[in-house]
């Protein structure tokens, strides 16, 4: 039978609108029955020798358990993950029926050294196959533990997936190793109390314990006092206390494949950032179409008309990308919400077309746009009523604009 029984006390909060009940309780743990889904990352910034000291963690947190198929037992499943998910090397609720079994097939799964971290993809495959409701007993507690050492490249689906997970009804355990972000394991669990982190592989052993008593009946015994007090506020994120639209505005036409690259990475840097997550809307204006666009053969009968056509592509394009977000990028039919910042974000290419920049920021002004200028050739452009985001990476103007976006939280961090 399971060993794990522990008695202590401790005093609980419970938060209510106008008191606070104190709750001194006696806890009782064993096991029940419970469905068990791990989710191993197997990616490639896992060592081999790192993968297999997960792979004995598990092993040996296992065999904490009493595994079989009776009514009171635990049952495993396991997926692994990298680049995707790996069902080759995953099993089932059902497939084994001894604790042995589960503990030499755990024993066997292989490191796949994924060339990505999809973390996200495997919480729902965990979730939907192998401890939906469907397969699963439905008196036994549904708990998955989600073990991995990096980041997911699309966090967003790692965030929606285990709230889909939860809210089903699976309760999940994120074990983070090495330099795993802690909002990442908070997005997982959806609760402090059940995230474990640990420096490195070899820290694993001293949580097995720990991790098991988490997974236990706890029997109250409770004695209740009230007192009145007045709740904490609750906290907002930056963007739902003071949310803002976002255009970002350049012309790859004259700021070069090299500079365009440096653009896209500082708006794709900057939409993942934890604190634009909520209350931000983003968008660009990019090119000014259709003057960007070539011509057919049949368009032009002189040279003289080719010429002017060909003398339109020598001017510059911030102009006619600041009517059209002046005219239409804030408006309802593009999204703009009125009770939001209009925010702009001018990238400069430091040659002298930025001779008009000022004009156009004061255009900007008058519609009342917060104007930004990334500077991304560091050429020290400076234009009076706009702030110039400071870092020649893209990774530093980014965090230099979110600084200016979410100036309070940021500066607590």
């Amino acid at each position: 039978m399971f060993k794990l029984f522990c008695t202590f006390l401790f005093v609980q909060m419970a938060m209510t609108a106008a008191r606070v009940v104190k709750r001194e309780t006696v806890l009782e743990c064993k096991q029940n029955p419970i469905e068990l889904g791990i989710v191993l990352d197997s990616s490639s910034s896992i060592r081999h020798t790192d993968f297999q000291k997960s792979i004995k963690f598990l092993q040996e947190f296992l065999d904490q358990y009493e595994i079989g198929d009776g009514r009171n037992d635990v049952r495993v499943s396991i997926i692994t993950f990298g680049k995707g998910v790996y069902p080759q090397d995953s099993f089932d609720l059902d497939t084994y029926k001894s604790k042995d079994a589960v503990i030499e097939a755990i024993g066997k799964v292989p490191h796949r050294v994924g060339l990505y971290t999809s973390t996200g993809e495997a919480i729902e495959y965990m979730s939907e196959k192998q401890l939906s409701k469907n397969v699963s007993r439905p008196y036994a507690d549904r708990i998955s533990i989600v073990i991995t050492d990096g980041n997911s490249q699309v966090w967003r689906k790692t965030r929606d997936a285990a709230q889909a997970a939860r809210d089903s009804g699976i309760v999940i355990f994120a074990v983070g190793v090495g330099n795993v972000r802690r909002e990442e394991l908070l997005r997982i669990a959806g609760n402090e109390s059940q995230v474990v982190k640990v420096d490195n592989f070899d820290k694993l052993e001293e949580i097995k314990v720990s991790l098991a008593h988490k997974t236990c009946i706890e029997k109250e015994l409770t004695t209740t006092t009230t007192t009145t007090t007045t709740p904490p506020p609750q906290t907002q994120t930056c963007g739902e206390e003071n949310p803002a639209d976002v255009y970002f505005v350049f012309s790859p036409a004259e700021l070069g494949t090299q500079i365009t690259s440096w653009t896209t990475s500082l708006i794709s840097t900057t939409v993942r950032q934890d604190d634009m997550e909520k209350g931000f809307r983003f968008g660009v204006v990019s090119g000014s179409c259709p003057d960007d666009e070539g011509f057919d053969l049949d368009d032009y009968t002189s040279a003289e008309e080719i010429d002017a056509r060909l003398a339109t592509y020598m001017q510059p394009r911030m102009p006619a990308m600041i009517d059209h977000l002046s005219n239409f990028g804030y408006s309802d039919m593009s999204g703009g919400r009125s009770h939001a910042r209009d925010v702009a974000v001018l990238v400069a290419n430091g040659g002298k077309k930025n001779k008009g920049l000022q004009g156009e920021v004061n255009r900007l002004q008058a519609k009342g746009v917060q104007v930004f200028i990334a500077d991304p050739a560091g050429s020290g452009i400076e234009i009076e009523g706009a702030i110039t985001l400071t870092g020649r990476s893209a990774k530093d103007a980014s965090a230099n604009l979110v600084t200016h976006l979410c100036p309070t939280r940021t500066g607590n961090a």
